[in-house]
Order: structure tokens, then C-alpha cells, then sequence
């Protein structure tokens, strides 16, 4: 199974394993449940090629800090997320297909995060946003879902992208940086999301990469 599972972005699920102490959810804002966090789940193919990604993934928030290993792998039209315990036992696995989210939690610990907030945080991370091609330096901007996206490049890569929603509901701005870019690999081995909508921010750090073949 775990050749055939990596990680991302993603995160929130931190809290399922052992770290700092802090129980609580990262936020003192609005409530963390699915209507929430604004945006809509969006095709798995968006995502382009299908992957095997191994990271390491740490969430932050005033409270406390949780770390955790994952695997992310997509495939075809299902994108599956596998979190780890300390012993590399599966914790959580969320798959997304175009026709639904599920999940199952295989931990002994209540999870203070949506899976939805998962993947959402996910797909602005890794997902592509804009259309046609990038400029090799510079920036660009567009609105995509009721959201102001904002896209920073430098020598061909994205290093910065930010998120706002054109109604100031919820207030503020997700800024997500990257970060460590090796030959040929699809992802950074560093990237960062700021949430300043729930006051919470998420490194992922990529240790492998490997494309699957049709």
C-alpha cells in the first residue's frame, strides 16, 4: 500500500499525532466546520500527471505545533491521502474522487479539522489556479471562484501565491510560498500555507517524488 501512497499538503491533520501539546483547533476566528472555509472541491484532473509524493508535514497555530509523515498518491481520477502514525502505521486515509470526499480515521484521536479543510488547503497548494502559461518572471493575477488569485514567479517558478475572497468574507489573505525546486520535480521540496482566514500555517516538506506510469 505504501508504495502506492504520498503526501501533501496538508496538512491540518497534524493533530492526529504526537507533538507539542495542543488539543485545541488553530483558530480563534469563525467555527471550524465544513461551511466554513469557502471554495468548491475541484476536479481531480485539474491536478495534472498521475504521482507518488512522500512528505513530512507540520501545522502550526497559536496554541501549538503537530507533525506528521504522509503519503499523497494521484492517480487516474482518485487522489488519496494516507496520514502516518510515529510507527508508519496508516492514521487517516481521505480519498477525493470527482463524485465524492470520504474518509476514515484509524487513530485513537478525535481530528479538530474537516477533511474538506484538508483538501482545499491541499489544492491551493499543488493545484494549479490560472490559466495559460505562467511568465517566467513576474507576477500575474485572475479571479477564480468569488477569489482574487495572485501568482508570484521568479527564474520559471512559482514561488508565492496568494488567495482573497472578493467579498472580505472571511477577511484576509492565504498566502501560500514555495520554495526548492529540484530538476524534473513537479513540487517544491519546501512549501508554506499561511491561513490568515483561521490563523493556522502548514509547512510540507517533500522528500520523494515518483511519477506513476500509465
Amino acid at each position: 500500500m505504501m508504495r502506492h501512497l504520498a503526501i501533501v499538503a496538508i496538512l491540518l491533520f497534524a493533530s492526529c499525532h504526537r507533538g507539542n501539546r495542543a488539543d485545541a483547533p488553530p483558530s480563534s476566528g469563525p467555527p471550524l466546520d465544513e461551511s466554513a472555509y469557502p471554495g468548491e472541491l475541484r476536479a481531480v484532473d485539474a491536478l495534472p500527471g498521475d504521482f507518488l509524493w512522500r512528505q513530512h508535514v507540520t501545522a502550526h497555530w497559536p496554541l501549538g505545533s503537530r507533525g506528521f509523515d504522509a503519503a499523497l498518491q494521484k492517480r487516474d481520477d482518485k487522489l488519496t491521502l494516507l496520514g502516518l502514525t510515529p510507527m508508519g502505521t496508516p492514521a487517516f486515509t481521505l480519498v477525493l474522487t470527482d463524485d465524492a470526499l470520504t474518509f476514515e480515521n484509524r487513530s485513537d484521536r478525535e481530528l479538530p479539522f474537516p477533511p474538506r479543510f484538508v483538501v482545499l488547503d491541499l489544492q491551493r497548494v499543488f493545484y494549479p489556479w490560472l490559466p495559460g502559461p505562467p511568465p517566467a518572471d513576474g507576477e500575474r493575477s485572475g479571479e477564480v471562484e468569488g477569489e482574487r488569485v495572485h501568482e508570484r514567479y521568479a527564474a520559471g517558478r512559482l514561488v508565492e501565491r496568494g488567495f482573497t475572497r472578493l467579498d472580505a468574507t472571511p477577511p484576509g489573505t492565504i498566502r501560500v510560498t514555495y520554495r526548492d525546486y529540484e530538476p524534473g520535480a513537479q513540487a517544491p521540496r519546501h512549501a508554506e500555507l499561511d491561513n490568515g482566514w483561521f490563523g493556522y500555517r502548514i509547512v510540507v516538506e517533500t522528500s520523494a517524488q515518483q511519477a506513476l506510469a500509465e
